[in-house]
């Protein structure tokens, strides 16, 4: 009930997003979000390309174009935006909740509220967008991230060659539905963790504890969303 109020919060202080301090939290929240952890997720992508494709290709014996293809469409449609999802939860989750934690042990918030500041404005909304936009530009890095590590993997110095046919069978509903997993992913992530840290109570040891409970809770709702964007995609 919380999350969904809070939600509903957020949706109402969308036009807060006229004034530069929220704009300027929303930018921070990008770049920590999804411009820093690009050199972690490059690492991973690499791996996960080479990894799907030694496996489709060397393995089972599937074409070089075969397994690039399935590559793509295993990439865009379920291990981008999910593995993509479980590192910046892994990474910015736990420090947005944190930071929200310690703003209440500290007394912030409550000097916030007594200014007359709306706190969804200025602090829950930035950083739910943020992460959101975050969200759907690190995956897009991810897949082409893996599906380039996999052309290199399968066709060597041929690798532009393969990569250029792969349009042909990649259709617009594949890239559609990999972008609204991971807004969806973006925005359920940060509202549980700004969730988690503004419950926290001003006692500072409950910062570690709402860093690792919105960890959890995070994790458990984007796999239960994924779940759902999977019905989802079979009643399509």
């Amino acid at each position: 009930m919380r999350l969904l109020r809070l939600t509903l919060a957020v949706l109402a202080a969308l036009p807060s997003l006229r004034r530069w301090p929220v704009q300027r939290v929303l930018w921070k929240q990008i770049y920590f979000s999804g411009i820093e952890a690009m050199p972690l997720l490059l690492f991973i992508a690499v791996a996960v390309g080479g990894i799907v494709v030694a496996q489709l290709h060397y393995q089972i014996g599937q074409s070089a174009e075969g397994s690039l293809r399935l590559l793509a469409s295993i990439s865009l449609s379920e291990l981008s935006p999910l593995l993509t999802a479980i590192v910046l939860t892994a990474r910015s989750s736990s420090a947005m909740a944190s930071e929200l934690a310690l703003m209440r042990a500290h007394g912030e918030l409550s000097a916030l509220e007594r200014s007359g500041v709306p706190l969804v404005d200025y602090l829950i909304l930035p950083r739910v967008l943020g992460m959101t936009c975050a969200a759907a530009l690190t995956t897009f890095y991810f897949a082409l991230a893996s599906v380039l590590a996999g052309a290199v993997g399968v066709a060597g110095f041929n690798w532009f060659y393969e990569l250029s046919r792969l349009p042909e069978s990649l259709s617009i509903q594949v890239l559609a539905w990999c972008l609204i997993k991971s807004l969806g992913f973006g925005a359920v992530m940060a509202l549980v963790a700004c969730s988690r840290g503004l419950a926290a109570s001003g006692n500072a040891v409950e910062v570690p504890i709402a860093a690792s409970n919105a960890v959890i809770r995070a994790m458990l709702a984007l796999f239960a969303l994924d779940l759902l964007f999977i019905g989802l995609g079979k009643m399509a």
